[in-house]
């Protein structure tokens, strides 16, 4: 069981994730000084893609784990058309996963898809998956692109210890 300040430390961790890392590929939108800033990667980024394709290899593992008891948080990040033609990586907290799909809660503001907005359910393929995360004990268990972010920006890297599952 975690106490407050443990409890308060996740929190802010999956805070600043959520505002820090909503990424997504190309270059950074304008943003005035009160946004938080979203970091931009190449689309042809060896680092990042290899992340996504680590975390979708990987997602079996979530699907197996994210309802287990004493989970403090999950989350999965879900690729999603823009407005511009592009591709908007968006955290989700899931609902249920069935079949193909996977029902969730937009957990982050978008910047460019028309009609999204935080808290709203939708219901997207599991190949949209493009990363996934555990809080479980102080560790985060997947987190993969969250993990090359922090290899981008060291300073302000989340406070997590990740971990993979067994």
């Amino acid at each position: 069981m975690l106490n407050y300040y443990d409890l308060s430390r996740v929190f802010v961790a999956i805070t600043w994730m959520i505002v820090f890392f909503n990424s997504g590929c190309g270059s950074p939108p304008e943003r005035s000084r009160s946004q938080a800033p979203v970091i931009g990667v190449d689309d042809n980024d060896e680092r990042m893609n290899s992340a996504i394709a680590k975390a979708k290899e990987s997602f079996p593992k979530f699907v197996q784990n994210w309802q287990k008891p004493g989970i403090d948080a999950v989350s999965v990040k879900i690729a999603m058309e823009t407005d511009t033609d592009g591709l908007e990586f968006i955290w989700y907290t899931p609902i249920k996963i069935e079949g193909d799909q996977i029902t969730a809660l937009c957990a982050n503001e978008p910047e460019h898809i028309p009609g999204l907005r935080l808290g709203d359910e939708r219901i997207v393929d599991l190949s949209k998956v493009s990363d996934w995360m555990i809080m479980q004990g102080g560790k985060c268990y997947g987190g993969y692109t969250i993990q090359v972010m922090a290899e981008i920006d060291p300073d302000n890297a989340p406070p997590f210890q990740f971990a993979e599952y067994p």
